[in-house]
């Protein structure tokens, strides 16, 4: 084949050997030795030779291939090919291809047979997510709930009007024609909760539903612990009750007089220059000190209000003459107080079911109060200290001081460092301790209450142990005078059994207030203590261990009788817990030794005096040697 001819005709059949053109033979297998340019003789002179195929060299060029130098011998478009790729028409007629569509919009016909859905011959049945049958009757029972529970508060806010009014009308002595409106309430409140238990298209009948209501009493949805409000809550910020006090601008002499500027008074604050006077020179004068006094818990920068704290708790003797009962009464009205909290001889009107005070407020004014107490604790006089520990434990029965942990914090070392403030003298502190259980005692009359307080104080000093104990035992034993003593003076445990015969520590599933009944357990053990165990002979101290078995036997045959019937009962279950704890720590605490053990069948070993020495007699023989016997 000639470099320049072209490429179709590499494709043409090669000629066929005349000799016998009709009965070709196979073709030989390609051999790997390179063919003799001769062909060689045939084996047989019968069979006819093999075709010999055109021989290729290596650097044959195949003319129409990728090599740039052969466009010009390249076939064209326009040439006719051989008939080497014609194909074959067949008898029956061809369909016509489709023409193609030129548009760009179109998908092609091929994909859009890929994508097709593959449709069932089945009939597609169309199956819903929900019944809307069982939808409608779920939403006619949720708008009967929403309708009923809005009956039931304009219930419960009647039922609160007409206790103010009651109050108003006890609190003016005057007698006023009141309807008997706590009947009504109750009665109303009944009705409600039918309606509220009835189904929405009203098939429950009447012994149903009075059966669902009892099961319902039987719970707690109706019963609520009894919280403590010592914020006022028609106050929403303590900060912002009253305009700012001017500063006393005749006050600020000598050494003061760079505070008399307006324009920079703050910023001389919050470099600290006034507290380095006051700390050399104790001079700062008084109308300044109740000024920065009043004015801290409403500063907003944090810095100047450190400042203030920091200054103010380097005026000892201004705090001793500047800070007395009106001072602090005045500081805690700035910051909100309700004037029920601020009135010691007064008694507190209770709020069921609510919390005691809002959670978005800001506390940062109490909180600036309560360090300003902290710093200034150790320059105030006993009366003072007085005041502000009766009012901080007022506060401790707010639930703030237990929710919130920055103003616990602040609370419990304020109320640290003015207990320890107290003079030394033990007649000043039993006074101390009088007449704060006095105020306290006075001010609220719920177990639950009470313990709120005395759980307020932390256990940071034997002082603070001896008040938290003394204000336990005069709230268990009723008794206000009890405070003004030692509680090694005026406890004991049969005073303790003498006390678990009155009515509030019967247990009944109808009457019993359960959170009251945990409460008084709570602070039983607390009145308890370590017993104040005899230092005696062993007569007297098996008297006492027989006194603590007993009012441990007493507190389990109560918390026995508690039952327990689900998590709807959680005031019976905290006071079962209360009762339980209480008995484990009589036994295994507050006794002198453990209890002695039984034998197999549950019986204690007699302690007889003259059985013992028999016992010790037959023990000694058992384990003697037998000496050998003499020889004759």
């Amino acid at each position: 084949m000639s470099k320049n001819s072209s490429i179709t005709s590499f494709f043409k059949p090669i000629a066929k050997n005349s000799q016998d053109p009709q009965s070709p033979l196979p073709q030989a297998p390609r051999s790997h030795v390179p063919p003799s340019p001769t062909p060689l003789p045939p084996l047989l002179s019968s069979s006819p030779p093999a075709p010999v195929s055109a021989v290729r060299g290596r650097d044959i060029v195949i003319r129409g291939s990728d090599e740039e130098d052969d466009n010009d011998d390249f076939i064209s478009s326009s040439d006719d090919l051989p008939s080497l790729f014609t194909k074959p028409r067949n008898d029956g007629a061809m369909p016509a291809a489709p023409a193609r569509n030129n548009n760009l919009c179109v998908t092609p016909r091929a994909k859009r047979k890929a994508v097709a859905f593959h449709s069932s011959p089945l009939t597609i049945m169309p199956k819903h997510k929900f019944d809307f049958q069982a939808l409608l009757k779920h939403a006619q029972v949720d708008n009967a709930v929403d309708a009923s529970e809005k009956r039931i508060a304009s219930i419960l806010s009647s039922e609160k009007k007409a206790a103010a009014i009651e109050a108003a009308a006890a609190a003016s002595s005057t007698s006023y024609p009141l309807p008997s409106s706590r009947n009504q309430g109750h009665a109303s409140l009944h009705d409600t909760m039918l309606d509220v238990f009835s189904d929405a298209d009203g098939s429950q009948d009447e012994s149903r539903r009075e059966k669902l209501l009892r099961a319902v009493k039987r719970t707690e949805s109706t019963v609520h612990r009894k919280e403590y409000r010592f914020f006022d809550q028609s106050v929403s910020d303590g900060a912002s009750i009253e305009a700012r006090a001017p500063f006393p601008k005749e006050a600020a002499t000598g050494v003061w007089t760079l505070l008399a500027p307006a324009n920079n008074r703050d910023m001389v604050f919050e470099d600290g220059v006034p507290y380095h006077i006051q700390h050399v020179t104790k001079s700062l004068p008084d109308k300044i000190y109740l000024w920065i006094l009043t004015e801290a818990p409403k500063t907003r920068p944090w810095k100047l209000r450190k400042e203030y704290i920091k200054l103010l708790g380097e005026c000892p003797d201004q705090a001793r003459r500047v800070m007395d009962e009106g001072v602090i009464i005045e500081l805690f009205q700035n910051l909100g107080a309700s004037k029920q909290a601020l009135v010691l001889s007064a008694q507190t009107s209770l709020r069921l079911g609510q919390s005691g005070s809002s959670g978005d407020r800001d506390w940062t004014p109490l909180q600036t109060a309560l360090q300003i107490l902290r710093d200034a604790s150790y320059g105030l006089e006993n009366p003072a200290l007085t005041l502000c520990v009766s009012i901080l434990l007022r506060l401790g029965m707010d639930n703030i001081v237990r929710k919130d942990l920055t103003v616990e914090r602040d609370y419990q070392d304020a109320l640290h460092l003015l207990v320890e403030s107290v003079s030394r003298d033990f007649r000043s502190w039993d006074s101390f301790c009088g007449d704060v259980g006095d105020s306290l005692y006075h001010h609220v009359e719920e177990a639950c209450l009470r313990w709120d307080a005395v759980s307020s104080i932390p256990l940071m000093s034997p002082r603070l142990i001896d008040l938290r104990r003394r204000l336990a035992i005069v709230f268990v034993f009723d008794d206000p005078q009890r405070a003004r003593a030692r509680p090694e003076d005026n406890f004991s445990m049969r005073a303790v059994m003498d006390r678990l015969e009155a009515d509030e520590f019967i247990v009944d599933r109808n009457y019993t207030d359960f959170y009251e009944l945990a409460a008084l357990a709570l602070l039983l053990g607390v009145a308890i203590g370590d017993g104040n165990p005899p230092t005696g002979g062993k007569e007297a101290i098996n008297q006492y261990n027989a006194e603590v078995d007993e009012v441990a036997r007493r507190l389990k045959i109560m918390h026995c009788s508690i039952n327990v019937q689900g998590p709807g009962f959680a005031s019976r279950l905290d006071a079962r817990t209360s009762l339980e704890d209480l008995e484990r720590k009589l036994e295994y605490v507050v006794r002198t030794r453990p209890r002695p053990k039984t034998n197999i069948f549950g019986i204690e070993q007699s302690e007889d005096k003259t059985e013992r020495p028999k016992q010790e007699l037959f023990m000694k023989k058992f384990f003697a040697k037998d000496r050998p016997p003499k020889t004759p």
